[in-house]
């Protein structure tokens, strides 16, 4: 395992752990192992994860193609597997939309407040109208517990995945070129803000990194990385290019703001 550990950074070790086992499951098994929704630094680690293990293959679903949050199946080479056996289910909301305004931030609080792990849950489109998805086995609780959101009473029905409307890439491309990979440089250069205020932010708790808190400015960042700052919005490192020749580096990502 050590070999492995010194390819992610120390905090990711508790994961890396976790994702191993799978892979040992299915691979002592020969039977297909299905992992929860992973954010996209997450698919990345399974990814890499998968040079130890050749006989295994990797397959991605998250309820439709080119999903950001998808489950990830572990495959003896063999094998094959549907889009069924992901068990990934479409959700609607049926709200009264004429009297209440929902928007990410909304839908996500209510349905982390049914008490299930982000990792159920899978990408939150808001267009037309308001679809989820969800690992199937739980829609029960879901059904149960999501009753309202901002006191309006909501419905949830379930959509065929083809009806599972698209995600809208509304994020705006940035390059920059900084001194260095820390979260306080990146945050300030992408904000446009500076360091010092950026680093303030991420000293009050006011910054997540793959959904956890961040208050380490010397944070590291690393490709696929998604990086939300609260009142802002968020941004997605798409790619960290080589060090130019006058020792900066060249950072590729995506700015979505807050609507």
């Amino acid at each position: 395992m050590k070999e492995i550990f010194q390819h992610f950074r120390p905090e990711e070790k508790e994961t890396i752990i976790k994702l191993n086992s799978r892979f040992e499951i299915a691979e002592r098994d020969y039977y297909p192992v299905l992992l929860d929704f992973l954010d996209p630094r997450e698919q990345s680690i399974v990814r890499s994860l998968s040079g130890y293990y050749p006989e295994l293959k990797i397959e991605f679903y998250g309820g439709g193609e080119s999903r950001e949050r998808m489950r990830a199946m572990l495959i003896p080479e063999m094998l094959e597997v549907s889009k069924d056996d992901f068990e990934v289910m479409v959700l609607e909301l049926d709200y009264p939309r004429k009297f209440v305004n929902l928007d990410h931030r909304n839908i996500l609080g209510a349905i982390m407040s049914v008490g299930l792990d982000r990792n159920l849950i899978g990408d939150i489109v808001i267009g037309e109208t308001i679809q989820f998805a969800i690992a199937k086995p739980y829609f029960h609780i879901f059904e149960m517990e999501l009753t309202t959101i901002k006191n309006a009473p909501v419905i949830l029905n379930e959509v065929p995945h083809a009806e599972f409307i698209d995600n809208v890439d509304d994020g705006v491309p940035q390059t920059i070129l900084i001194s260095s990979f820390r979260l306080d440089t990146v945050t300030g250069e992408l904000l446009k803000e500076g360091r010092s205020k950026s680093k303030n932010r991420i000293e009050k708790g006011k910054v997540k990194v793959n959904h956890t808190a961040v208050v380490n400015p010397a944070f590291i960042l690393e490709e696929d990385d998604v990086v939300s700052v609260r009142h802002f919005g968020r941004y997605k490192i798409d790619e960290m290019l080589h060090e130019t020749k006058k020792g900066k580096y060249r950072v590729k990502a995506k700015v979505y703001k807050s609507k």
